[in-house]
């Protein structure tokens, strides 16, 4: 029978992990105890308990009555309880008339109507890999006082300035950013979580 080159290798070493380990062990384990080992253990003598005697168990009938004697039933005094006193009842103040007061009429409030958020726009300007970056760009955009903001998605930080209610507005914004900051964005749908 051939055996592979592997197989040769992993007999021979295991054939010399023995002989090393037959070798080795009976030196390391001679049988020395180490002198850190030697420690001696007193243990005192068992005390001594005094022994305690218990009385043997005397049956019901033969037991010593020595309870105090119960008085009889029919010599038992009643005594009455303490009458009481008679309480004192306070005539109730009359209760003082309450006006009707005329529900007060709320203000009408005027709703401001709010387009939905799909049909808002806002303008993507840049789009950076550092968040300083994006908020140098960003303290930029906002002291020269557009409506900026920065949203993080993919560990990328998006700065948009807006959102504005047409795409239209958005639009002259994008050309405005472009003259004055050199920042060509796009315009996209307004999103929240974008």
């Amino acid at each position: 029978m051939m055996l592979d080159a592997k197989s040769k290798y992993r007999l021979i070493g295991a054939g010399l992990l023995m002989v090393s380990a037959a070798v080795l062990l009976p030196l390391v384990l001679d049988g020395e105890r180490p002198t850190s080992l030697d420690v001696q253990i007193t243990v005192p003598e068992k005390p001594s308990f005094p022994e305690v005697v218990i009385a043997p168990v005397e049956p019901v009938d033969e037991l010593t009555d020595d309870t105090e004697e119960f008085p009889d039933p029919n010599t038992i005094q009643l005594i009455s309880e303490p009458e009481e006193t008679p309480k004192v009842v306070q005539q109730a103040e009359p209760i003082p008339e309450v006006k009707q007061v005329a529900p007060v009429e709320k203000p009408a409030t005027v709703k401001k109507e709010v387009a939905p958020i799909g049909e808002r726009w806002t303008l993507q300007v840049a789009t950076f890999g550092k968040k300083d970056n994006a908020s140098r760009t960003l303290k930029r955009l906002q002291d020269a006082g557009y409506p900026a903001y920065v949203m993080t998605s993919n560990s990328l930080f998006k700065v948009f300035v807006g959102p504005e209610l047409k795409r239209e507005a958005s639009e002259k914004m994008k050309s405005k950013v472009l003259k004055e900051f050199k920042l060509s964005g796009i315009v996209v749908k307004y999103s929240p979580n974008s």
